[in-house]
């Protein structure tokens, strides 16, 4: 018995290290995938956090391509974005944009059920149309099934301009990966489209559904169908109303998968707002990234998009000049823009985070770096507008040989419809934007 004790202790310390790592690894991981399903499901927007989203799933490496609607369908809005993976399956991102106009809205109010089955489009339209079917069987929002009509069928443009629809591309590569994602109405659209491939024949693990803060979409009867083989993750705002709203004024919903929850920054008033989750993706992102690299994991290498080589440069810390109310979101500010400068500079040297914000140009010399970049973040509030304010960064790069400024450029944005931390990232995304051009 004593030599067992013994073994066991010698194993758990032996496999103490792994156990340090693998866990933060794994959270970074997930916490990667929610930063991409939340910008994904921003992407299908077409104003600023549209913009600003599509263009980070760019420079991720997703190739963003929109669905060929039939035109006897309206409704979803979606896009479909695909990411490559050298010698292993690609990964597709179907994200549905969610409640956008007065069309949608009519959508969101056709709260009947409607009976949920069959293999294929024809059988759900038929069975859709039944009448006195029993509560007992799987039902839908009448609304959020009429919404979704066209996806699963909807077919993707590839380079090589073949068209395949949405099972046949599952069903010919048993090994590629499908996202489903949205917010509120996008966010039920995509658990329905999950549900509906499923059903397809679609193999389960092909398919995972993120959304946020979306409402339930079916009764108990759907929802024992399709939590045992359906992947959801459902990412929900503390307070957030329109993720329990069916089940209150409505009765007979029942929400499934597993919950995490969030909580809105403070800048933002409502809870529901897209903004919010997609502040609280990227900071669960970096948080996660910064726990994982604590534990030993290397950051992963930017994708190829970086511009031509003019040199070594250094990165100076950003500098702060926040007001007191936005200290914390200066951390996660900070790390966007390494990001930022990772992906866009072949060689470079980032500042330790120690250094004195007055020390780089010595920094710069011993280093060999031939430019410099300083960086600075401010921020004034727009008088009688509650939590708006303009965020503005300033930026400079030296030429460290001669000690010169050879240019500077200023961007600013303000938070009508962002989060602070999003209007920085967007301003500093027009910098280099003005940059490149």
């Amino acid at each position: 018995m004593k030599k067992l004790v013994l073994l066991v202790l010698s194993l758990t310390i032996l496999w103490h290290p792994f156990f340090i790592y693998a866990a933060p690894k794994e959270d970074y991981e997930e916490a990667y995938k929610l930063y991409i399903a939340a910008g994904a499901s921003g992407a299908t927007y077409s104003d600023r956090i549209g913009e600003l989203a599509a263009r980070y799933l760019a420079q991720g490496g997703w190739q963003i391509d929109h669905y060929v609607q039939t035109q006897s369908h309206t409704g979803a809005r979606f896009l479909i974005a695909k990411k490559d993976h050298p010698g292993s399956a690609p990964e597709y991102l179907l994200a549905i944009v969610g409640t956008e106009n007065n069309k949608d809205i009519k959508t969101d109010l056709q709260v009947d059920k409607i009976y949920f089955a069959g293999s294929n489009t024809k059988e759900f339209t038929v069975n859709a149309n039944k009448k006195d079917v029993p509560n007992t069987e799987p039902k839908v929002h009448k609304g959020f099934n009429e919404f979704i009509q066209a996806v699963p069928s909807a077919v993707l443009r590839n380079p090589q301009h073949s068209r395949l629809s949405l099972p046949d591309l599952l069903m010919a590569d048993k090994n590629a990966k499908l996202y489903l994602t949205g917010h509120s109405l996008g966010g039920a659209a995509a658990t329905l489209v999950g549900a509906r491939l499923l059903s397809m024949g679609i193999n389960p693990e092909q398919i995972e559904v993120i959304t946020f803060g979306a409402p339930a979409v079916g009764n108990a009867a759907f929802a024992a169908k399709f939590e045992p083989i359906l992947h959801l993750t459902r990412i929900v705002n503390a307070g957030d109303p329109a993720t329990g709203v069916l089940q209150t004024l409505v009765g007979g919903y029942q929400q499934f998968g597993r919950e995490i929850k969030w909580t809105s920054p403070d800048t933002v008033g409502d809870p529901h707002k897209l903004v919010s989750y997609v502040d609280s993706a990227i900071k669960n992102y970096y948080d996660k990234r910064s726990q994982a690299v604590e534990a030993g994991m290397e950051l992963p290498a930017a994708p190829a998009t970086k511009q031509t080589d003019l040199g070594r440069v250094y990165i100076a810390s950003l500098q702060n000049n926040l007001p007191p109310v936005l200290t914390e979101d200066f951390w996660y500010m900070h790390e966007a823009l390494k990001d930022e400068y990772r992906k866009i500079l072949p060689d470079y040297v980032i500042a330790d985070t120690q250094a004195a914000p007055n020390a780089w140009r010595e920094a710069a010399v011993a280093s060999g770096c031939r430019w410099a970049i300083i960086s600075e973040v401010s921020a004034f509030r727009v008088k009688q507008e509650r939590s708006t304010y303009y965020i503005t960064v300033t930026q400079a790069m030296y030429d460290v040989t001669t000690d010169t400024v050879v240019d500077t450029a200023i961007f600013s944005t303000g938070t009508y419809n962002l989060t602070p931390l999003e209007a920085f990232i967007h301003a500093f995304k027009g910098i280099n934007i003005r940059q490149n051009n």
